[in-house]
């Protein structure tokens, strides 16, 4: 009776879809223009294509996003356009989202207000297609 009780907890356990991702950093993404942006973030970051002369010249840092999750945020980030003063002079950090970890990524993040987030930027993170 033990030995078939086992096989079926075995069992449970093994047939799950459910699995855990190691991740670096659970990021909330702050909006620009956002009270939550007026009131400060961690870090600007500047979203580059794979293709552009930095992310070519390995001047960037590769996150894979891996998904939505529901952790508390390490760390609160504003996406700032390509154009934006900050990126001008520099003081944003230049990233390169990559799709999978094949391509090395630096870092696995997860997105914890993914559902607060409009379609571009979920675009942006490859989140969506």
């Amino acid at each position: 009776m033990k030995k078939l009780l086992g096989i079926v907890v075995l069992g449970f356990l093994l047939s799950g879809n459910a699995y855990a991702q190691t991740i670096d950093f659970a990021v909330r993404i702050s909006e620009p223009g956002s009270i939550s942006s007026l009131m400060g973030t961690d870090l600007e970051i500047e979203i580059l294509d794979s293709g552009s002369m930095s992310s070519l010249l390995g001047d960037t840092e590769k996150w894979q996003v891996v998904g939505a999750c529901s952790n508390t945020p390490n760390i609160t980030v504003e996406i700032i356009d390509t154009g934006s003063i900050s990126s001008i002079l520099g003081d944003a950090k230049k990233i390169e989202i990559v799709e999978n970890s094949i391509f090395g990524a630096d870092k696995k993040i997860c997105i914890t207000n993914a559902n607060d987030l409009d379609n571009d930027t979920l675009r942006i993170l490859k989140l969506i297609d």
